[in-house]
């Protein structure tokens, strides 16, 4: 009977290790070995692993899919490639010649490739070593001078050797970026579950430790209540400042076993419902964040009254940072939050380090003080101002030089004086909270490295889906690449779900959002990407169902929106045309040379406007001077405006009646036939 049990409980964990997506199966778990011995050694818990292996087989199809064949040699691989080369350089040098039969059976199949083979061959050329397609008799070798070639054995042995790092050089590298990436993230093993919750409470332990130390500096919570204040006013959002909350309650150890469905690549957007529920859940996480930092202000209140009361590290002021400390454990601050704190803290130890190093140079550079003398004598004396006046006054070699720079170095001291008055923690003291932010900083940034790491395959399998949609294949594994770093900052191993579950959405919107945001040629916004995609998709769905494309109005009433914006999303959704685009079969003519030029006139109107202002110079001339004058006045011709008969009276100097009268001639002597059949003409194109 236990036999069954043993063979559930290794299936169980087997398929606890399966591996998601493109990546399934061919998975070399290392298995749960059970002793069948004795029941003394079922009762010791194994130690599962925490990463499983996937097959060569496996990472050489996915490198395949997307057209890399190669992926890295193995030692012993790479030792046989070495030595088939070698004999057939050995081989070809002893006896002059190789034919290309013996030349595929020596080659590995990696490099029996025609571009490949032809670097080979020219490479043996280049030795002196001819190639034939059949074997060459003796009058051939002698007409080709190949019989007194011939090396021996021992020459042979040492050309080849030679030759191998050529070839070594040649085919074992490559600059490629993508088969580069590809050799890189293959030799990554991927994580089992408890090897994500051991890298992930590396990362939390990283954060807690540089958030404990940053507990024991004033400055930066004096920085936490001032974005508290600014979140309280409004010009912060909670969510710039933080991500959530530990919970106590949580185990730490807590895995649960997640069932989840394949995710809808078309539903990218949550609605009105979605949308009101974030909002609501942003103000719960605003209004405990608050109660939060105001705790934490009692705290810094109290702490500050300890010191100006007992001093640095007395029992109240250590009651207080404690109380401070455990109200920071318990929030979730983002990464920008985080590195916005350490760099408040760094700066200061950047200064002191500036100011320390302008004092070195002085005392040791300029004045002459032996560098053993300094590291003994000034780090106890950073802040007392009367040391330089002492070392000044000891009569040494350097005691002269030194006096006239004393107000240049108690300058520096005093400016140390301030920084830790600024600080209200001793310079020493604030040099050990920088160490150990660091340490946490580092351990934090090498554990969320290693969880990327082994996670690069998830965004390989995501963005092959995305293909062909405006970005390039490597842009879209960058951009990937950018949410898988965003899920690690942001994953919850105490929730129980795996990461490659969290962290699919986050790539998936990395992704969709680049494409949205570089792939059109004219940028629309992604929120109205978002609109067009959601119309697109229930006009899909009518045509389903009703076998025809809605109108504006049909739109407009499933989607709720005005029939005018449907139509200007309509609009917007287009995608725009090259003007280069090639028209037929030959490229001699192209997609602008057939779109009017609204902006020109017409050849043949061009030409119309010509003739007609000609004929109507000719008429005009066959008028009077006066009469030819009053029309031009009066229609504008060869004038920008027209003008009334009041304004042509007062250019003439008479009356409105009378250039009426003049006008009115002028107009039927226009009528004759002799000048009006010369205008019918452009009347009826007009």
């Amino acid at each position: 009977m236990a036999a069954p049990a043993k063979d559930a409980k290794k299936a169980k964990f087997e398929e606890d290790l399966e591996v998601e997506a493109d990546l399934e199966g061919d998975v070399e778990a290392i298995e749960v070995e059970a002793d069948d011995s004795g029941s003394s050694t079922e009762d010791k818990p194994k130690a599962k692993p925490l990463r499983m292996k996937v097959s060569r087989a496996k990472e050489r199809a996915l490198m395949r899919e997307f057209g890399i064949d190669d992926t890295a040699l193995s030692e012993e691989e790479v030792n046989k490639r070495r030595q088939e080369l070698k004999t057939l350089i050995k081989m070809g040098k002893t006896r002059g010649f190789l034919t290309h039969q013996e030349i595929n059976d020596h080659l590995p199949e990696k490099l029996v490739e025609a571009e490949i083979l032809e670097a080979i061959i020219s490479m043996l050329n280049d030795m002196g070593v001819a190639v034939y397609e059949q074997a060459p008799d003796a009058a051939t070798l002698l007409l080709t001078n190949q019989a007194t070639s011939t090396a021996t054995e021992e020459e042979a042995e040492e050309e080849a050797e030679a030759a191998l790092s050529t070839v070594d050089s040649e085919f074992g590298r490559t600059t490629d970026p993508v088969r580069m990436y590809m050799r890189e993230m293959g030799s990554v093993e991927l994580l089992t579950r408890e090897g994500e919750i051991e890298i992930a409470k590396r990362i939390e332990g990283g954060l807690q430790a540089m958030m404990l130390a940053i507990s024991a500096s004033p400055t930066t919570i004096a920085e936490i209540l001032s974005l508290a204040d600014k979140i309280r006013a409004g010009e912060m959002t909670i969510s710039e400042v933080v991500d959530g909350f530990v919970s106590e309650s949580e185990a730490d150890d807590y895995v649960a076993e997640e069932d989840f469905d394949e995710f809808d690549e078309e539903d990218d957007d949550d609605g009105q419902g979605g949308s009101k529920a974030l909002t609501k859940k942003l103000e719960e996480l605003k209004n405990v964040a608050l109660d939060k930092f105001d705790s934490l202000r009692g705290h810094f209140e109290k702490m500050a009254k300890s010191f100006e009361k007992d001093g640095y590290k007395s029992a109240s002021y250590n009651k207080a940072q404690q109380g401070i400390s455990d109200d920071l454990m318990t929030i979730r601050f983002t990464v920008k939050t985080i590195e916005r704190l350490c760099d408040v803290l760094r700066s200061q130890v950047d200064d002191v380090r500036r100011y320390e190093r302008e004092l070195r140079k002085i005392v040791v550079d300029k004045c002459g003080m032996p560098q053993d003398q300094f590291i003994k004598t000034f780090p106890p004396n950073v802040l007392n101002l009367k040391w330089s006046e002492k070392e000044a006054a000891a009569g040494k070699p350097y005691s002269a030089v030194m006096t006239r720079s004393l107000p240049a170095i108690q300058e520096l001291q005093q400016k140390l004086i301030d920084l830790q008055a600024k600080a209200v923690v001793p310079i020493d003291d604030l040099k050990g909270i920088n160490k150990r932010m660091n340490e946490g900083e580092k351990a934090s940034r090498d554990a969320k490295k290693e969880m990327i790491e082994a996670n690069l395959r998830l965004v390989i399998s995501i963005a092959k889906k995305y293909t062909n949609r405006g970005l390039q294949f490597l842009d879209l594994i960058q951009e990937g690449n950018i949410g898988l770093m965003k899920a690690v900052d942001k994953f919850e191993y105490r929730r129980g779900y795996k990461f490659s579950t969290y962290a699919t959405w986050w790539i998936r919107q990395a992704i969709t959002r680049s494409i949205a945001d570089q792939a059109r040629t004219i940028r629309i916004p992604v929120h109205m990407i978002e609109t067009i995609n959601k119309m697109n998709r229930i006009s899909r769905q009518h045509l389903q169902e009703f076998g025809f494309e809605p109108d504006a109005p049909t739109l407009a009433a499933k989607m709720e929106m005005p029939e005018d914006k449907i139509r200007k999303i309509m609009k917007i959704a287009k995608e725009p045309i090259s003007m280069e685009t090639p028209i037929g079969d030959d490229d001699d003519s192209h997609l602008g040379d057939f779109i009017e030029d609204t902006n020109n006139t017409a050849p043949i109107e061009a030409a119309m406007q010509a003739g007609l202002r000609d004929v109507v110079k000719d008429i005009l001339d066959s008028l009077t001077p006066r009469e030819a004058k009053v029309l031009r006045m009066r229609f504008g011709i060869e004038m920008s405006t027209d003008h009334t008969l009041e304004e042509v009276g007062k250019q003439f100097d008479v009356t409105r009646e009378r250039i009426r009268q003049i006008e009115a001639k002028a107009i039927r002597k226009l009528k004759h036939p002799s000048r009006s059949d010369k205008l019918r003409t452009y009347l009826d194109n007009l």
